[in-house]
């Protein structure tokens, strides 16, 4: 794109489909899962969040495969991770800390620690240079072996601790909702390959770096059907969904990377990482932590103050985005 305006413009259109598309996911997928007859955090976190986490996918692969720019994937990933937490963090203030992180079981717990370790195993493998072992490599193998076995652990640890008669049948009818599912997907795939090509040329443009482009613009964008999603499900009280939805996707966002990295075959997707990945991860990795150790605050009377960390998430947010900026230039 040879002109800022139209870069912009394009990014603005791309964008208000990813969002739109991205709640219809959302809300198909919340379809499909209630026929299914899975529990609640399980289908917020592997069908909703995989669906509210496609248009990070699609822009993921997109950015690295179309456009040659690794630096807005990994941008994207992290920035998504923040904003995930953030929202959980508003949710939490709006709704009640405890009513959110309260009411969660052994389950959460698990989800809320393979998201962290799939966000430190990430940098860790970025810092050391990471190599390939075929068409991937170490780091996103070790990040894809976590992932499946993480959510494997989760959905025993929730059918455990179900009672028999609470676990819901399986409903039928669900032809329209997989209709919907498909036809929403699609328009996230088309979307999000050019609104990776207009960020590619807005970064370009700027001089701002596709690094801070990926963590702020891009991100704010990706994240919205998981924002809504959350937000709808507190609403409702299904806060195992709003839990499950947002560190389900942010373990989801993280696994793309073991996606995207087949389509770059040259280096390692993870050796890409620069200052502002390794803050922006930094900054993923303490806000996924902060939301820990909440959960543990309403668990345990003797971790009680830890709740007062939730106003704290929505600063260090904004704090974490100015250092990515500052790094990013």
């Amino acid at each position: 794109m040879d002109s800022l305006a139209s870069a912009v413009t394009v990014f603005l259109i791309c964008s208000a489909i990813v969002v739109i598309a991205g709640v219809n996911l959302a809300r198909y997928g919340d379809e499909l899962a209630e026929k299914t007859g899975w529990g609640k955090l399980w289908v917020g976190t592997i069908l909703v969040a995989v669906s509210t986490s496609l248009p990070e996918l699609t822009f993921n692969i997109s950015a690295v495969w179309l456009e040659k720019s690794p630096g807005l994937a990994l941008g994207n990933v992290f920035g998504a991770n923040m904003i995930n937490v953030f929202v959980i963090a508003l949710v939490a203030l709006v709704f009640g800390i405890r009513n959110l992180f309260g009411s969660q079981g052994r389950e959460t717990d698990i989800l809320v620690k393979t998201g962290i370790a799939l966000v430190a195993v990430a940098a860790v493998a970025g810092a050391s240079g990471d190599f390939k072992l075929g068409p991937t490599s170490l780091g996103t193998l070790l990040i894809a072996a976590l992932y499946i076995w993480g959510m494997r652990r989760v959905y025993q640890a929730g059918r455990t601790e179900m009672h028999l008669e609470d676990i819901p049948a399986p409903r039928g009818g669900a032809r329209k909702a997989w209709i919907g599912f498909g036809l929403a997907s699609l328009a996230v795939i088309v979307a999000a390959r050019y609104l990776a090509a207009s960020a590619h040329s807005i970064a370009d443009l700027t001089g701002i770096g596709a690094s801070f482009i990926g963590v702020l613009l891009v991100s704010i964008v990706t994240t919205l059907p998981e924002g809504s999603v959350s937000v709808a499900a507190a609403f409702r009280r299904s806060y195992g969904i709003a839990m499950g939805n947002v560190y389900g996707s942010c373990a989801f966002n993280v696994f793309i990377f073991s996606i995207a990295d087949f389509f770059q075959p040259d280096v390692p997707l993870l050796r890409a990482m620069e200052g502002a990945h390794y803050a922006a991860a930094a900054a993923a990795l303490i806000l996924m932590s902060m939301g820990y150790f909440i959960l543990g605050s309403c668990k345990t009377k003797r971790m009680a103050l830890g709740r007062v960390l939730t106003p704290a998430i929505p600063v260090l947010y904004v704090g974490a985005l100015y250092v990515v900026f500052q790094l990013a230039r």
